[in-house]
């Protein structure tokens, strides 16, 4: 058998002369797509915003710092207790779904001060409505968390008063109701520093973006099926007879 070389034009010479077998396979790929498509249908994604704002002018924060703090307050709306309430508040509206389905169906992106709420669905509406219901009780998350945060600044501005009142009288000797009065603060700061999940007083948020019901699919489109599985089937055929016609001068 002689080696052949590949030549363009005796390849499309080829194609030409079995134009049926390239039409026949080409066909057989598209009604591999609109198949694909019948047992996989179209799915929708809905996307609401969160906007977080930070108020530099009461504290100074290095960059490092405005991270932990996005990510911490990120973390919140990924968090199960989040995820659950969704679920709950889904099913009082008519909506059935459970939390590993729904974690799977949403994701998180962080686009600078602006977070993207995604909820991909079979259903454009559910899509929506999910994608809001996320947004809301995010929100609200967000926002019981920073109710704690800003306790635990005051907290530690009343330590910080009574430190300075002892350094200012020149006494370093707590008295036993001084003691008593710092230990509680103190405990209360730690607890009031866990419940705000690393949020801080300087945070802001607000839903900025109400999902609207989506009108074209992100996956699975008919369309794209259909002509995905034509042009591999058109490549496919190229190869077939090209195969075909090196057999037939070997």
């Amino acid at each position: 058998m002689k080696n052949q070389e590949f030549s363009p034009r005796e390849a499309l010479e080829h194609a030409f002369r079995h134009w049926w077998v390239v039409f026949l396979i080409t066909a057989l790929g598209g009604i591999a797509g609109w198949a694909f498509h019948f047992f996989n249908p179209p799915i929708y994604e809905a996307t609401s915003v969160i906007t977080v704002n930070m108020d530099f002018q009461k504290r100074h924060l290095t960059q490092y710092e405005q991270d932990y703090a996005f990510n911490a307050a990120g973390a919140i709306g990924t968090s199960d207790v989040v995820d659950g309430q969704v679920v709950t508040d889904a099913k009082k509206n008519g909506i059935q779904i459970e939390l590993d389905q729904l974690q799977q169906q949403m994701f998180l992106e962080r686009k600078q001060s602006v977070w993207e709420l995604h909820i991909r669905d079979r259903n454009p509406d559910i899509a929506a409505r999910l994608a809001n219901l996320w947004a809301q009780d995010f929100t609200e998350a967000l926002n019981a968390a920073l109710v704690h945060a800003i306790h635990a600044d005051q907290i530690q501005s009343q330590m910080d008063s009574i430190n300075i009142g002892l350094a200012a009288s020149g006494s370093y000797i707590l008295s036993p109701e001084a003691q008593t009065t710092l230990k509680n603060l103190s405990d209360e700061l730690l607890q009031e520093q866990r419940s705000s999940q690393g949020v801080i007083s300087i945070m802001k948020f607000a839903q900025t973006g109400s999902a609207p019901v989506p009108q074209s699919p992100v996956l699975y489109r008919l369309a794209l099926l259909v002509l995905a599985g034509a042009g591999i089937g058109f490549v496919v055929s190229l190869w077939v007879v090209s195969s075909f016609g090196v057999h037939q001068h070997a």
